[in-house]
């Protein structure tokens, strides 16, 4: 996807209105044109940050924001990621509640997790629920079995199923610990902080991971989808507010430990600076180095990149080529900032595809 300049500079622009509240020269948004709106949005869409964006437009002088017809558009879409969240929120409390009656404390991670960082939970996109059952796993699928709902085991990481409508992904472990050392070592330490957790703010009886577990949970996610699909702005947005909140709070030293010791601690130092230059974001880490070029290189790509997990009903010859083209096209990404083996992990993905050929074409929930 090839992004105008100006495009992408108020896209920003919105973003640091909305998530700080901040004062912005707005200037950038004079004579704005209808179709340059449309095409503000289009990206805000692929990038999942449009509830966000349309808080940022809103807080435009009235003359700058966007025409009737766009923000028609925009706010009815934004009110279904409201009701998305709402019926997230909703099916994380039902769940808890049941896992509490059974014994069961419920962790949750990323998703309705990080929302409580935004100005608006609501406008956080969503996707599935992710849940830890503190060494309660096979438990909690006992449970949900039980009613009648049918479990996939198509994962080494989590189980998953619907609950209320909502896919549900119940983790055994929190990554793929068997891909190489990064995995292992990250799920050894995630499992040691596991135990300390804080009672979510919005789901009754449910809680959050502390600071220090999510500040490594939170970019080995990253990197593992980075170097293979991409991550949006999103996850930059996630890391932002996550930053500013936790930074003051956690322990530095021994994040920054975590993060060298897996091999994580350039990617984390370059969504940072990005972060900070980009979305504004005030705080950071003592992190060793810093990667100017590499960090720019890195943005162009989240900005540009075109995932081909959108083209699997195109036939089998055109889906294998688009995924070989996609692999041999990032390979940069393990060679120069994840610390993952870029021919380890085709390796690893083609036993995956042996194990379930239908895989190719399956479609995320």
């Amino acid at each position: 996807m090839i992004i105008n300049e100006i495009t992408e500079k108020r896209l920003f622009t919105l973003l640091r209105l909305a998530l700080w509240r901040s004062d912005e020269d707005t200037g950038i948004f004079d004579g704005i044109t209808e179709a340059e709106w449309s095409e503000i949005y289009a990206v805000a869409l692929a990038q999942g940050v449009l509830a966000v964006a349309f808080d940022g437009a809103l807080m435009l002088p009235e003359e700058m924001q966007p025409d009737l017809d766009n923000k028609i558009q925009w706010g009815y879409n934004v009110e279904h990621i409201e009701k998305i969240y709402t019926r997230q929120i909703d099916t994380a409390s039902k769940l808890t509640r049941l896992f509490a009656e059974n014994g069961i404390r419920t962790m949750i991670m990323k998703g309705i997790s990080v929302a409580r960082y935004y100005p608006a939970p609501s406008h956080r996109q969503f996707g599935d629920i992710d849940v830890y059952l503190m060494g309660d796993y096979a438990k909690g699928n006992e449970i949900i079995a039980a009613k009648g709902i049918a479990i996939k085991y198509e994962y080494f990481v989590h189980s998953e199923f619907r609950f209320n409508g909502v896919n549900i992904e119940n983790h055994e472990l929190f990554v793929n610990a068997d891909v190489n050392k990064t995995g292992a070592y990250v799920q050894r330490e995630l499992s040691r902080l596991a135990g300390d957790v804080r009672p979510h703010p919005s789901v009754e009886g449910a809680f959050v991971p502390s600071p220090e577990f999510d500040a490594l949970f939170l970019t080995r996610h990253a990197t593992w989808h980075y170097a293979r699909e991409c991550i949006r702005l999103r996850d930059l947005c996630d890391w932002a507010l996550f930053l500013h909140h936790e930074a003051d709070g956690m322990d530095k030293s021994e994040v920054i430990r975590m993060l060298r010791e897996s091999g994580l601690e350039r990617y984390a130092s370059i969504i940072t600076s990005i972060c900070r230059k980009y979305l504004g974001l005030d705080k950071t880490l003592p992190f060793a180095a810093e990667y100017g070029e590499l960090s720019e290189r890195v943005k162009n790509d989240i900005m540009t990149f075109e995932n081909p997990d959108k083209f699997r009903d195109i036939g089998f010859i055109r889906v294998i080529y688009r995924k070989l083209q996609n692999r041999i096209n990032r390979k940069w990404c393990y060679d120069l900032v994840v610390p993952d083996s870029y021919y380890g992990n085709i390796l690893y993905s083609i036993k995956n595809y042996l194990t379930a050929p239908l895989g190719i074409f399956k479609a995320k929930l």
